[in-house]
């Protein structure tokens, strides 16, 4: 079993995802069209006993880091962060970001949790490079992934539609 990791920013507890975190909350962002419309795995349409399945699975693996946000004064579930795979031999790993809870949208919440997170992989697994794929029309994603660090840059380590999306990488060597 991997052990549980927390990591603390100034506003959240980024904590190991399990399947008791899986509730009605979290299975309402994968059926907001808003929030949706740019999550792939939100088409397949998950009851609660899928998703609580699919954050078991991960998990079970030592190369996936798969974090609940938590908002710190009151513990509620606000979104997750997940890095799939975890790729130590080649140091980095892939990165992807749901903030579910409307009310925190446009409040710098990817840029604290994805410097907390990202540091964290860099000083414990080695990893120092994130890559992550986005949507050329998702404007809010890539300007908080810009002011995260990452820059637009082709990889080959993701496969992407590069009609459609776009990949951005985050260095820290």
């Amino acid at each position: 079993m991997i052990p549980p990791v927390v990591i603390s920013t100034d506003r959240f507890l980024l904590k190991s995802l399990i399947p008791d975190d899986v509730g009605e909350r979290y299975l309402s962002w994968l059926t907001d069209q808003t929030v949706s419309q740019y999550i792939s795995a939100a088409t397949l349409k998950p009851s609660l006993d899928s998703l609580k399945q699919y954050v078991q699975e991960r998990c079970e693996r030592e190369d996936v880091l798969f974090l609940g946000i938590f908002e710190k004064n009151s513990g509620i579930h606000i979104g997750n962060i997940k890095y799939e795979p975890v790729d130590s031999e080649n140091r980095f790993a892939v990165m992807g970001i749901l903030i579910g809870e409307a009310i925190w949208h446009g409040k710098k919440v990817a840029a604290e949790v994805i410097s907390a997170s990202s540091k964290w992989l860099n000083s414990t697994r080695d990893i120092d490079e994130i890559i992550l794929g986005v949507a050329r029309g998702h404007e809010a994603a890539i300007r908080a992934y810009l002011a995260a660090g990452f820059k637009v840059e082709e990889t080959n380590r993701i496969e992407i539609d590069i009609n459609t999306s776009l990949t951005m990488v985050l260095r820290y060597s």
